[in-house]
């Protein structure tokens, strides 16, 4: 199965790359009022959420511009919104949805497993059951249930810390670890251009987190190895753990240059400090293995979430049997009421054993190879200064030629020409991808050929704006 890792990119001669460029202004003012004059439903709902919920969402992801869409109901490749428009989804609830939108067989397995009941905040058998698939398939001897990505990344860190004794953990700028307050410092950027993501700005991503709680935290540079060597020799024997991403995909998908997963592996066992794969946002989409086997060089521990579940929340931190035996013999606490509830295990169970099948594997794949050399084709066609990278089921369209191995590099992208390729092609009933140009597509098992035609007929529509 090809993971499709060299960008697509068009063979011609490479201009400086303009990072302020955008779309034909009458152009894109044209798109702007298509798109309000589709979406005016989404745009009541959100007033009236706003009455009862900061900015109308119950997540800051959640707050689009240039207008929040709501959406009302979603089934196999396909959403809906207010307004009645249909959207084929590749953004996939932030890539969660590797096995599509209500999938049957997940749905038949919760279903059963409702009828048997909910929850009871007991163990039963079908915890081990489940457990015992996760560990043969990503190669892990131990693990946890958890409820979401954020809470499996905090354990994990735990865990790190209990079984080392230190306090200190090293993350790097390009990664995102969910909502804990720890991961919530970065390096502030000076000269963040138009269009950036707002938290490349700040150190500490977010108001309301005193600085007491992110002063054990180091920040490195993703694929700079120098920069990690650097953070031991400052914090000699301090530094539990080093948790990173091995293929970002918070970044668009950036991929670890030659050595720099092994090299960190040698920093780690050198220094004694746990090295730890955040795979939520990864995980299953490279296929039936994990990033460890992927690239030859195995993590301590692994966090996994999002696709596993097929739909319901779900998340698992485990890996090596000494460090994950300090939850029984070092008390390090993990808890949670709906840790392994029975409802998700069950979605998770038919998840990975009736839709992320090799079969299916090859088709998601095959799908996402047409739908990144379709673009690929309309950006060689029309000399757009763009490419595509994608990993596995994934993809990410940077607005540039130049390779994007870091978040310098994607500071010299084309910012600003993102909205205008978003709002294009929300208007010709795609979502093309998670919100922002920091985000991903994902197809899932539930996409058709059909979709990627009317994907590639929409881009070859809104392909000139960007020129």
């Amino acid at each position: 199965m090809d993971l499709g890792r060299e960008p697509v990119v068009p063979e011609r001669a490479v201009p400086p790359v303009d990072s302020g460029g955008g779309a034909d202004p009458e152009a894109y003012a044209g798109e702007l009022r298509r798109f309000r004059s589709r979406v005016g439903r989404s745009i009541e709902e959100r007033e009236r959420a706003r009455r009862f919920l900061p900015n109308g969402v119950c997540s800051n992801f959640r707050v689009m511009d240039p207008h929040t869409i709501f959406l009302v109901s979603a089934r196999g490749s396909r959403v809906l919104d207010a307004d009645a428009n249909e959207y084929v989804d590749y953004a996939l609830a932030q890539s969660t949805l590797l096995a599509g939108h209500a999938h049957p067989a997940v749905l038949a397995a919760v279903s059963r497993q409702m009828g048997r009941g909910t929850m009871t905040c007991f163990p039963g058998p079908r915890t081990a059951d489940v457990a015992a698939i996760v560990c043969e398939r990503f190669r892990l001897e131990m693990l946890r249930f958890c409820n979401t990505g954020g809470e499996a990344t905090q354990y994990a860190v735990r865990v790190a810390r209990g079984a080392t004794g230190r306090d200190k953990v090293l993350k790097f700028d390009a990664c995102y670890h969910g909502g804990a307050p720890e991961f919530w410092l970065g390096i502030p950027e000076a000269d963040v251009p138009p269009g950036a993501p707002e938290w490349m700005a700040h150190e500490i991503h977010s108001a309301g987190i005193p600085r007491a709680l992110v002063s054990e935290t180091i920040v490195a540079v993703y694929n700079d190895l120098e920069s990690v060597r650097r953070a031991f020799r400052e914090h000699p024997g301090a530094i539990a753990a080093v948790i990173l991403e091995p293929i970002v995909f918070n970044l668009g998908i950036v991929y670890p240059v030659e050595g720099f997963l092994e090299g960190l592996r040698a920093i780690c066992d050198r220094e004694g400090a746990a090295l730890i794969y955040d795979e939520v946002k990864m995980g299953c989409k490279l296929g039936l293995l994990g990033a460890g086997e992927r690239f030859g060089v195995p993590a301590d521990l692994v966090c996994m979430a999002k696709s596993i579940g097929g739909g319901f929340p779900i998340g698992l931190f485990g890996g090596r049997r000494e460090l994950m035996q300090v939850i029984e013999s070092a008390d390090v606490k993990h808890v949670g009421t709906y840790a392994a509830n029975a409802v998700a295990l069950a979605a998770t169970r038919a998840t990975l054993t009736e839709v992320l099948t090799p079969a299916g594997y090859d088709r998601v794949f095959a799908l996402n190879r047409a739908l990144a050399e379709g673009y690929g084709e309309v950006i060689a066609r029309l000399g757009l200064q763009a490419h595509v990278v994608t990993a596995g089921a994934s993809g990410s369209l940077f607005l540039g030629r130049h390779p994007v191995r870091s978040v310098q590099d994607f500071k010299r992208t084309r910012l600003t020409a993102w909205m205008p390729f978003w709002v294009g092609m929300v208007n010709r009933g795609i979502l093309p991808q998670a919100h922002g140009p920091e985000d991903i597509w994902t197809v899932s098992v539930q996409h058709t050929d059909e979709d990627i035609e009317a994907t590639l007929r929409a881009f070859r529509d809104v392909a000139p704006l960007l020129a």
